[in-house]
């Protein structure tokens, strides 16, 4: 896999409780996914593909 990672990139606020999400992986039941988890109430936005095979 050839893809990186930036994670020097601002990523964006969440929506519940509006401070900057950091990016992520998550297993889900289709494979490893990229994510954006907030460190403050835990919230998952999954970015669906980004590390598809």
């Amino acid at each position: 896999m050839d893809e990186q990672l930036d994670f020097d990139e601002p990523g964006p606020l969440c929506p519940a409780c509006g401070i900057e999400m950091t990016e992520d992986g998550v297993d889900t039941a289709d494979g490893l996914e990229s994510c954006h988890r907030c460190p403050r109430c835990k919230l998952v936005i999954v970015v669906p593909g980004l590390w598809s095979s």
